[in-house]
């Protein structure tokens, strides 16, 4: 009986053989494959795609007279190239395309057929990335800002962001996207977003969010990862300083002092030409805005000197003329 079972089994082989019996794939992929058989006896049969545990009870989903079930249309074919041998084609695989497939071969009394075991799972997740939608420096500003997470891999991945803490981190919320802004951050922090399916779960690197001004509306706030470039607020950006305006009269040459939110500036006034000068506090101003007005200034002193000149030549000259007119 054996016997008799190994040369059926040999024969069907010769009859026909695919390139595959266990096919693993993910959702979202393909799979191709490849079967050749006995093209002088079989060229002109009916060869069929069968989806079933049971050779004797499987259901056709597809075969070569152009009969495909409405669930694989557009995503399977089946080509029977003859002597190319005979090729079956599932794309956009889906969870539910996983069990036992038949290649098989319409034959008189038994039909020929070839198992394939077909499993077809979530493609697992990597660790994601992390990145800042815009300019970090908006957090410089208290402007608020975006974190986003991604990974590069996997299949119904779905994304947690949540703040380190002990004894266990707290959700935050179920997005990829982590909203910054003023309100949201009282404290210094350490945010992870979390990637995960069914098959794995995966960590992004940590984000550090330093608080170095605490506001509703007017903080001040860095971030630090190694998924990004970091960068510092006291230096990319120009501080909030309170300015004042201060009115003097300068009789003697005097000291004339002015306060910012940060340091005291001590001018020396000279009496010869600075009466009712206005003095501000500048701080934080471009450097082309005090050339420009210093500029403008001595303009104007220039041209001050130069009227008072102009004045004084005339008063020397009418002064002359009337004691010419006397004389004579």
């Amino acid at each position: 009986m054996r016997v008799l079972y190994l040369v059926l089994f040999s024969q069907v082989s010769a009859q026909l053989q695919c390139d595959k019996s266990i096919i693993r794939a993910t959702v979202g992929g393909k799979f191709n494959v490849a079967c050749t058989y006995n093209t002088n006896q079989f060229r002109f049969s009916k060869k069929y795609w069968c989806l079933g545990e049971s050779r004797s009870s499987c259901e056709i989903v597809m075969d070569t007279d152009g009969f495909t079930k409405a669930e694989l249309k557009n995503r399977a074919q089946i080509t029977d190239a003859v002597y190319r041998g005979l090729h079956i084609l599932m794309t956009r695989l889906q969870l539910r395309d996983s069990g036992v497939y038949w290649v098989g071969i319409d034959k008189i009394y038994a039909d020929i057929m070839f198992k394939i075991q077909v499993e077809v799972t979530e493609e697992a997740v990597i660790r994601p990335k992390v990145w800042p939608v815009g300019s970090p420096l908006l957090t410089c500003g208290g402007q608020p800002l975006t974190l986003r997470c991604r990974s590069e891999r996997g299949t119904n991945v779905q994304y947690s962001w949540y703040r380190k803490a002990h004894p266990e981190d707290v959700l935050l919320q179920t997005t990829s996207d982590l909203p910054l802004h003023c309100a949201f951050l009282t404290q210094d922090g350490q945010f992870v977003c979390s990637a995960h399916n069914a098959v794995n779960r995966e960590h992004s690197t940590a984000v550090f969010i330093h608080v170095l001004q605490p506001g509703h509306k007017d903080c001040v706030y860095l971030l630090t990862s190694e998924g990004f470039e970091s960068y510092d607020c006291k230096t990319t950006t120009t501080p909030r300083i309170t300015t004042t305006m201060t009115t003097v009269e300068v009789f003697n040459s005097t000291l004339a002092t002015q306060s910012s939110g940060y340091e005291n500036h001590s001018l020396c006034v000279s009496q010869t030409w600075m009466e009712g000068v206005f003095f501000r506090s500048w701080s934080g101003v471009p450097l082309w805005y005090d050339i420009v007005r210093w500029t403008l200034f001595i303009i104007m002193m220039v041209t001050t000197g130069l009227v008072h000149m102009c004045t004084r030549a005339r008063a020397s000259g009418h002064g002359l003329t009337h004691k010419h007119h006397k004389h004579i």
